[in-house]
């Protein structure tokens, strides 16, 4: 399928010309010729050949038809062909499939061919947006939030949220698969969160820690509770039907600690769980019947109009590589997260917001 390599750029910044002044010269607006020098717009044969002339050259110097190119991308995750998402990190492209609650993210590019180690690409969307678009990991509703607040408004970035479970999220940022990994992994024998598994699973970067928020986890019911379940007393009750988080996952370290807790009747009722991927995913499979009980976060319980049980309150953080930290996207993500507007609307959904944006811990490599 035919495209247009755009050299209006290059050509303009030779001649020392501004967005601005070039614009206006030519009588269009800073922002349409924004658009035709990004690729996002194609000009109509009066506007191209106004640009020409402006230029001092020819037409076809600016815009030389060719095919349309493929990207070679690493992939993210596990890809057999489909809709992706594009991402420039550390230099390299990452392509991430569009599956789950992700379906209804606009793709960058269709899988043309590949294999474990690679894909190719065909562009749908302008490698120049694509460039811009930062990828946020984890299974905290909150980061949906955030990225639809950032991404609706002027500013340098399109920021796309996967949903991950926080095992996932920080493998990929130690595979440079991502720019943002958020995780609520508790050590077992310290208490503190995600250090200890940073260490473990990001071992080729330097990290930093910030506090997205803190938050209630418990077990999700169908609305007013009518099995009448108290608590993790209960899980071992013959004919309840749990739902489950995939292992790796906070939710389901969790579930596994209160399972064990519970007794043995209760462990051999995991057997038969329904398992699924994100805390959102948990709520919904109770909310439609699927399943009894589940362990997720009370704002997702919220989202559906569940009954909640709390069982632990713990600290959700996203880390970065250090390296990122002064990116101008980065920059607006954390300005976001620290403003009074999105800490009131997280407070709203049950997170208790005093400890966001602050800076938790900065981890070496191994």
């Amino acid at each position: 399928m035919p495209t247009a390599e755009n050299g209006l750029r290059s050509r303009r910044e030779r001649l020392g010309l501004s967005q601005v002044a070039l614009a206006a010269a030519v009588g269009l607006s800073r922002q349409s010729l924004s658009a035709i020098e990004a690729g996002r717009s194609q000009p109509g044969v009066d506007v191209a050949l106004r640009l020409a002339a402006a230029l001092e050259c020819r037409v076809e110097d600016l815009f030389v038809a060719s095919e349309r190119p493929r990207v070679v991308a690493e992939p993210g995750a596990p890809i057999d062909g489909g809709r992706v998402v594009l991402a420039e990190v550390a230099g390299r492209w990452v392509a991430h499939p569009l599956v789950g609650l992700a379906l209804r993210t606009a793709a960058d590019g269709l899988v043309a061919h590949g294999d474990k180690k690679r894909v190719d690409v065909e562009p749908i969307r302008p490698l120049a947006e694509a460039r811009e678009n930062v990828v946020v990991m984890g299974c905290a509703p909150a980061l949906g939030l955030l990225c639809d607040r950032l991404s609706s408004r002027a500013g340098q970035g399109r920021f796309v949220w996967l949903t991950r479970s926080s095992t996932a999220a920080l493998e990929a940022l130690g595979a440079r698969h991502t720019h943002v990994a958020g995780a609520h992994l508790v050590d077992a024998r310290t208490g503190e969160p995600n250090i200890a598994e940073i260490g473990r699973l990001v071992h080729t970067q330097k990290v930093t820690l910030v506090a997205l928020a803190r938050w209630e986890a418990g077990l999700v019911l169908a609305p007013g509770n009518p099995l009448g379940v108290r608590g993790p007393e209960d899980l071992g009750r013959r004919g309840l039907r749990l739902v489950t988080r995939e292992r790796g996952s906070g939710a389901r370290r969790l579930f596994d600690r209160t399972l064990a807790a519970a007794g043995a009747r209760a462990e051999a009722a995991v057997k038969s769980a329904i398992q699924v991927g994100g805390q959102l995913e948990v709520a919904h499979a109770v909310a439609i019947g699927a399943g009894d009980v589940g362990v997720a976060t009370r704002d997702a319980a919220l989202a559906f109009g569940l009954t909640f049980i709390p069982l632990a309150e713990e600290r959700y953080d996203l880390a970065i590589a250090r390296s990122s930290l002064d990116d101008p996207r980065i920059q607006r993500f954390f300005d976001l997260l620290t403003s009074a507007p999105l800490r009131r609307e997280l407070a709203a959904l049950g997170y208790d917001v005093r400890c966001s944006g602050d800076r938790v811990a900065d981890v070496s490599a191994a």
